[in-house]
């Protein structure tokens, strides 16, 4: 059995309807072939919600129940479900219709709930797992991006599974099952480059030639950059960075780089995409030489416009600079100092932090993955000048 979305027009007429989220289909699989066989049926076409994706059936005394996402993954997000006597259908709704969402509950902390699946422990407890954003007041946008959450479930008398806490609306603390317990981290993560592979923890744009973007083991001790195009590229960009795991947090690093021109740039970042970032790098200007320069596309969509919130920049001595950047909740402050110094001096304004989030931008439904934070360089010469960073660091506020 497999199961798919249906793309035939006709099939529904809801006021959540898209042509590309009409119902779901379900055919069967030869695990001898290896493919497709028999008649297709469209066996679930959701709610008025609309948008129907992200099925999953599991066998319960008898029952065949299908769990399904609905209404996107913005704030209309939710877990419908249904049940039958065959896997075919038809399936009769669920009697509150939703098992998780938090659409009606504005003033909640865990929105955009939707999207998960049910699953029992080996002693039998029943868990929702489910997709949410956790938004910064007061313009609900999500920094952290899509993250995990799970519910305790109980079933009722008539069959069906509810959250145990008695409201479709997601809680935020939820009893752990037996003897688990929750996983510690660590206040500070500090980051050397001394392998030849960096860190788990540390993502780059999608490339099949990694070694153009970045080196561990060029400077020994170091991660080494090779410039490659400008700041938001979609193509062949030397970015590397970790996720952003929490509201408040600081991410240091140190930079070697000695610009030839003030088309070559590295440093620290906190980065969605191109219509959304904040960067402080090193660079050259004509009058002031080596500079700090910070550059900003506060959600320009769909131009991609930048902003210098410190015009030319800011003139630098030689030698290695420590950079910092400082988010809490939406506002973002950009730090400095040279090395032999230990006094760190804040760079610029504060910026719109909030704007490098999901809704950031092109708005609700555009993005997912939540903000970034780390290291860049390019070089829009093309002449792959090199930056050297020596060590990164994260600490939770």
């Amino acid at each position: 059995m497999q199961m798919q979305w249906n793309h035939r027009k006709e099939a529904f007429n809801t006021p959540g309807w898209h042509p590309a989220f009409d119902g779901i289909l379900c055919q069967e699989w030869d695990p001898k072939a290896k493919k497709l066989v028999g008649p297709i049926h469209n066996i679930f076409g959701g709610t008025e919600l609309g948008l129907v994706e992200g099925t999953h059936i599991f066998k319960k005394d008898g029952w065949y129940y299908i769990t399904a996402a609905e209404g996107g993954t913005g704030y209309d997000h939710a877990i419908s479900m249904g049940r039958s006597r065959t896997v075919l259908g038809p399936y009769e709704l669920h009697p509150d219709k939703y098992l998780v969402t938090s659409k009606d509950a504005p003033g909640a902390a865990l929105q955009r709930a939707g999207h998960g699946q049910y699953v029992e422990t080996p002693d039998g407890q029943g868990y929702v797992t489910h997709l949410l954003g956790r938004p910064l007041p007061p313009q609900r946008r999500c920094t952290l991006g899509r993250e995990t959450g799970i519910q305790k479930v109980t079933w009722h008398a008539d069959g069906w599974p509810r959250l145990a806490h008695g409201s479709m609306v997601p809680a935020v603390e939820v009893p752990a099952p037996g003897d688990a317990r929750p996983i510690e981290r660590a206040r500070t993560v500090s980051y050397g480059f001394n392998e030849h592979a960096l860190h788990p923890d540390f993502q780059w744009l999608r490339t099949p030639e990694p070694e153009r973007l970045f080196s561990t083991t060029a400077r020994p001790g170091h991660l080494r950059l090779t410039g490659r195009e400008s700041m938001g590229s979609w193509f062949e960009f030397a970015l590397v960075a970790r996720r952003q795991e929490d509201h408040r947090f600081r991410a240091e690093t140190v930079v070697e780089f000695n610009p030839e021109t003030y088309q070559q740039t590295a440093g620290l970042t906190h980065y969605y995409n191109r219509y959304k970032f904040h960067a402080i790098g090193v660079t050259l200007q004509e009058t002031l030489g080596r500079v700090l320069v910070i550059q900003s596309c506060p959600g320009d969509y769909p131009s991609g416009g930048l902003d210098f919130p410190i015009d030319s920049g800011i003139a630098i001595p030689d030698g290695r600079i420590h950079l910092a950047v400082e988010v809490r909740d939406n506002d973002l402050q950009f730090f400095w100092h040279s090395e032999g110094e230990t006094e760190w001096t804040a760079v610029g304004p504060v910026l719109d932090g909030g704007v490098v989030s999901d809704e950031g931008g092109v708005g609700e439904h555009g993005s997912f993955t939540g903000a970034f934070v780390g290291m860049f360089a390019y070089d829009i010469t093309g002449g792959g000048k090199a930056a050297d960073f020596d060590a990164f660091s994260y600490m939770r506020l």
